[in-house]
């Protein structure tokens, strides 16, 4: 059992973000209960995101459960979904994101049991025009399950408690997380907002 999390907050061409800091520490410290291996990631640029993705890659193989967690400002555009580095300029454009489904590519070719992609970010396009990155047609297989914080072409929003933040889609699923269910119905609960 592996997971890589990646929170972006504190961009430099883009508003920062209070919640995704706190939400990859607590779904570290479920994920630990749950006896997975977490690395944890905070303000990557496209370098370090891309370096962080293929340390993990390696990390993966037959039999393993791997969680790829990303929080922080993202879109999608056309059907694909797109994670925005602190580094990434204004606007956003496919050549200085990194392309999920390319990740997600990539984890299928290792033949895992199973791949879990969580995307707590938005899913709006604000850009006229812009290219799609190039990555082939991914495999309809069985063992990829993706959770959204948000429905297609819309925004993900963060609840302020002072100085804490959380997002809205953390406050749900770290209820639902640790209960012994199949992951499809856990993420049905958690899109339902079941408490």
């Amino acid at each position: 059992k592996v997971a890589l999390l990646v929170g972006n907050s504190h961009y430099r061409h883009h508003p920062s973000l209070r919640a995704p800091g706190r939400d990859v520490c607590e779904l570290r410290l479920l994920l630990e209960q749950l006896s997975f291996q977490v690395v944890s990631l905070l303000d990557l640029n496209k370098a370090e995101m891309l370096a962080a993705v293929s340390q993990f890659l390696q990390l993966l193989g037959k039999g393993v459960y791997a969680v790829f967690y990303y929080a922080g400002h993202g879109y999608e555009h056309l059907g694909r979904n797109y994670m925005v580095p602190v580094d990434a300029p204004q606007p956003y454009s496919p050549e200085h994101c990194i392309s999920v489904q390319r990740v997600l590519q990539k984890m299928q070719q290792q033949q895992t049991a199973l791949n879990l992609v969580l995307l707590d970010t938005c899913r709006k396009w604000y850009s006229p025009g812009g290219a799609l990155s190039q990555v082939q047609p991914l495999q309809p297989w069985g063992n990829t399950v993706y959770g959204y914080a948000t429905s297609e072409d819309a925004e993900a929003y963060e609840l302020q408690d002072g100085q804490l933040s959380l997002g809205i889609f953390m406050q749900y699923l770290k209820q639902h997380i640790l209960q012994e269910k199949k992951v499809t119905h856990m993420l049905e609960d958690v899109l339902e907002g079941k408490g």
